[in-house]
């Protein structure tokens, strides 16, 4: 193999590997069938209004949202996880991995803030949560905010206290009733998976509130200290375990960490999860299985494709498919093995590019997770179209 042929593509062994890992879970994870009565995900939802303590479990199973899972312990081991790459970062320890928050590490404690800052907001003061009191309701956005405006304002303007309470308060008001009307009234009209809806809450919430913080006169930009005082040598993004690393880190890109020691923290969680209440994970649909394949299967295409995007720009946004087009599609045409290869793969291949092409057309100011979370909404809406046409 020339020299142009080990820089077109990432390393196969990683793909395999990754692919494996993905088939492994479709397999196991249907045999972590625990029956903890209270621990289903209808048991949790029903009476929630008037259960506070349902009401923190919810909070926490918020941040494995974006990933589909919204299992309680898959939520509290992310937040543990981003904590120990985060100090495994600052430390400098070989066992840190990927840099978390884009890099920005020193930044992880203002992130996470703003994200519980402004859910907590959301559930508990803004009270989105009665939404669960409408008939027929059994699922409402209040995970947009974690994954959404106030993170991205965080890495934009650094540690300021201003940015952190602004983009708090902004994103646990706006970012869920956004998500909610479009769910209720676009997206079945459009008849295209709910998570279509939720992305483009993402894009147009973000874009709103990042507007809006630049108008605002106290808001200002504060210089990040870099948690290193060498830039960091360059790895070898063609490598196998580069690779298989980098598929592990997808699984926390949307919190913001993108590590794999916060992402395996977080599978550890899911595991205790289903070992718990087989019908917590995936809102009780059984399919925890085939999103993880659908998953691993569309960050090992992305990778294997955009290895040299990696390598020339640092950073590429292969996470688009697992948080969105995979999973989506599962829950829309099943969780059989055709479905979430189909998905995976169609996802891998067109989310980074999309997402790209959108990073180029966002206007100053504007985070770059509005151009990923708008390739999101797309190539979920275009993968469940041609899946729909291929007849599955």
């Amino acid at each position: 193999m020339n020299e142009t042929q080990k820089t077109r593509l990432g390393s196969f062994p990683g793909f395999v590997i990754t692919i494996a890992i993905g088939f492994a879970c479709y397999f196991i994870f249907p045999l972590l069938a625990g029956s903890v009565a209270s621990l289903s995900y209808d048991s949790i939802v029903s009476g929630i209004t008037n259960d506070y303590l349902k009401q923190i479990l919810w909070f926490f199973m918020n941040f494995t949202e974006p990933s589909f899972y919204a299992g309680v312990f898959a939520g509290i081991f992310v937040i543990l996880g981003g904590f120990v790459a985060w100090r495994l970062s600052i430390r400098g320890s070989k066992l840190a991995g990927f840099d978390v928050c884009y890099g920005s590490s020193t930044l992880w404690p203002w992130v996470l803030a703003s994200q519980l800052i402004s859910l907590a907001l959301a559930i508990f003061v803004f009270r989105y949560i009665s939404w669960f009191d409408v008939s027929g309701t059994t699922w409402i956005p209040t995970f947009i905010t974690i994954v959404g405006a106030p993170p991205s304002i965080m890495l934009i303007y650094g540690p300021s206290i201003s940015a952190l309470l602004t983009s708090s308060v902004l994103g646990g008001l706006v970012c869920a009733p956004v998500a909610y009307w479009l769910g209720n009234t676009i997206i079945p009209i459009l008849k295209v998976p709910g998570c279509v809806g939720n992305v483009s809450a993402m894009a147009i919430s973000g874009v709103i509130i990042c507007f809006v913080v630049k108008i605002l006169p106290f808001v200002k930009k504060v210089p990040v200290v870099p948690h290193r005082k060498a830039e960091a040598p360059k790895e070898d993004v063609y490598s196998t375990k580069w690779f298989v690393r980098r598929a592990l880190a997808e699984f926390s890109e949307a919190q913001f960490y993108g590590n794999e020691v916060a992402s395996v923290f977080l599978l550890v969680g899911l595991v205790i999860d289903c070992l718990l209440n087989k019908n917590m994970a995936a809102y009780g649909s059984g399919k925890i299985g085939a999103i993880l394949l659908s998953q691993f299967v569309g960050a090992a295409v992305g990778i294997l494709l955009y290895a040299k995007k990696f390598d020339n720009n640092g950073w590429y946004a292969t996470y688009v498919p697992v948080v969105s087009v995979g999973p989506a599609c599962v829950l829309l045409f099943g969780g059989t093995i055709p479905v979430a290869l189909t998905a995976g793969i169609i996802g891998g291949v067109i989310g980074a590019p999309v997402a790209d092409f959108f990073a180029g057309k966002l206007p100053d100011g504007v985070h770059i997770t509005n151009a990923n979370v708008t390739s999101m909404a797309i190539c979920t809406a275009v993968t469940a179209v041609i899946m729909g046409g291929l007849g599955f």
